[in-house]
């Protein structure tokens, strides 16, 4: 696959979406700042040790709740951590009755999902690299922008929240001309644009 570089919104673009006649979107869920591309997420796969604790050591797998399933500890929340914040984590959990004064080590041997899929009414449909902070106006830029017959008023983003999927709906032209938030995309998001009806 080929990799697209970053870069800003082309003015052909802007252009073209402020010639739409812009309708304001509700404001779309989850538009913070994504978590650093660093950070652990759901489908990572995570080499702990524990020093002088062999019985600790192996590959743990980041679940779709964003947990890991830790010996003695349990359940333990690891999204959004870097590696060394879920070591850390992991020693004040272990410390708590279990071990003295343990060491853990972290490392991320296997990343989940780390790409966005952008289809439909695009000129270079498919998918691209996850960096962060990718939005969806960036996402349509890299994937070579509009077509000639996208609606970019019902785009839509689906994203897999844990056992679930949701799927809503952003227009491009109100987030172009200051009307509505730029929706902050995460891995594995797909981004639809619909061709339109006219």
């Amino acid at each position: 696959m080929r990799r697209r570089v970053l870069r800003s919104p082309g003015p052909w673009l802007l252009a073209g979406l402020a010639a739409c006649n812009p309708t304001i979107p509700p404001a779309p869920p989850d538009s913070a700042r994504a978590a650093a591309s660093a950070a652990v997420g759901p489908g990572d796969a995570l080499e702990i040790r524990v020093f002088d604790e062999d019985r600790f050591g192996g590959e743990y797998q980041v679940g779709d709740d964003g947990a890991i399933d830790f010996p003695m500890v349990g359940s333990i929340d690891v999204t959004g951590k870097t590696k060394d914040e879920v070591a850390r984590a992991l020693e004040q959990k272990l410390a708590d009755g279990y071990l003295n004064n343990p060491q853990v080590s972290v490392q991320v041997k296997q990343r989940g999902n780390r790409e966005v899929s952008v289809l439909g009414q695009v000129n270079e449909a498919g998918s691209i690299d996850y960096r962060d902070g990718l939005t969806v106006v960036q996402a349509v830029s890299l994937a070579g922008g509009l077509g000639a017959f996208a609606a970019p008023s019902r785009v839509k983003v689906t994203r897999r929240n844990g056992d679930r999927t949701v799927t809503f709906e952003v227009s491009l032209p109100a987030i172009v001309n200051g009307k509505a938030e730029d929706l902050v995309l995460r891995p594995g998001d797909i981004v639809f644009v619909p061709e339109s009806r006219i």
